[in-house]
């Protein structure tokens, strides 16, 4: 099945004439392979292919919010060496291909921060049977279990700590899964998977306890709720349950002794987001412009303000008495 066939939806068409002789493709003045395959597996194709489905389910508002999705450029021209750079227009749904590399990379830094309020940070995982359908009800009841998880004697040695959820679906129905960065002196995997299971009503399923001195765990508790590639290549019915779930539902959210460094945590983030962006110059004042403007601003002729040098005589043109 080729990369079309599997992330967008299929349509009825007449099976294609048979042919046992291998297919030449061209392959002058066309994009080298290693590209094409880059392209191909940009966020971008994944976008589309979600919005093509969103437009089979009767969903039109939702497709073309996707659609016009980084579809508009401005662009930033330093004033100093008058480098310029493009920022597309963003949706920031957390369902768009396109925008989670920025939401993920904003999610990272919000992570960094909250870990270091962490002394002896734990990584766990919990995660729940698979479920048939996928309601709003599911993730209430998983955030449910969490606290009462959390409040339970087990945890009393629980300082506090910050957690995401994330669903996967490979056809063997929906998985709800939870990740924990918890700050305690020691978490036993034995007796977490037993009181998570009481917690669950014997519903909960697989439990791991993680070092989390290394920053690798970093790239876990910092993922949506599901990666571009995989809403791609779901069905239209199941892109529309999880969306139905997901919408309006934090999945990220902080507990214990972090709790009440919520106040601190905004005013750092405020100072980060009014931090101007600075050039390669080190010059930080920027004109904007949108890409028309910028093209007729470019088009312009530039001004020569300097002083022409004195013309230089041809030696082969001077005579000699």
């Amino acid at each position: 099945m080729s990369l079309l066939e599997e992330y967008l939806p299929q349509e009825s068409a007449p099976d294609p004439p048979r042919c046992d002789l291998p297919v030449k493709l061209e392959t002058r003045g066309v994009t080298p392979q290693k590209d094409q395959r880059e392209f191909w597996h940009s966020h971008t194709i994944f976008k589309f292919a979600v919005a093509a489905k969103l437009r089979e389910a009767d969903r039109e508002q939702t497709a073309r919010t996707l659609e016009e999705c980084h579809t508009r450029y401005s662009v930033g021209v330093c004033r100093s060496c008058h480098s310029h750079e493009r920022y597309p227009n963003r949706c920031d749904n957390f369902f768009c291909p396109e925008c989670q590399p920025r939401l993920s990379s904003d999610r990272r830094k919000a992570v960094e921060w909250w870990t270091r309020e962490v002394h002896q940070p734990k990584h766990v995982v919990l995660t729940l049977k698979n479920t048939l359908d996928l309601k709003p009800g599911h993730l209430r009841e998983l955030r449910k279990s969490f606290t009462a998880l959390r409040r339970s004697k087990f945890a009393r040695g629980w300082r506090g700590g910050f957690y995401s959820i994330e669903v996967t679906n490979e056809d063997h129905g929906w998985h709800l899964h939870l990740h924990a960065i918890i700050d305690a002196n020691w978490i036993d995997a034995i007796q977490l998977s037993a009181q998570w299971a009481r917690c669950t009503n014997q519903f909960g399923k697989i439990v791991k306890v993680k070092d989390a001195r290394a920053k690798d765990y970093l790239a876990e508790v910092t993922k949506y709720a599901v990666k571009g590639v995989e809403l791609a290549k779901w069905s239209k019915e199941k892109i529309c349950e999880f969306l139905d779930a997901f919408t309006g539902i934090r999945t990220f959210g902080v507990f214990g002794t972090l709790y009440g460094a919520r106040t601190k945590f905004r005013e750092w983030w405020i100072q980060t987001r009014s931090l101007k962006h600075t050039c390669k110059c080190g010059c930080s004042e920027f004109i904007y412009f949108s890409e028309s403007q910028f093209l007729a601003w470019d088009l312009q002729p530039t001004i020569q303000t300097a002083s022409l040098p004195p013309p230089v005589e041809d030696i082969r043109q001077l005579s000699f008495a």
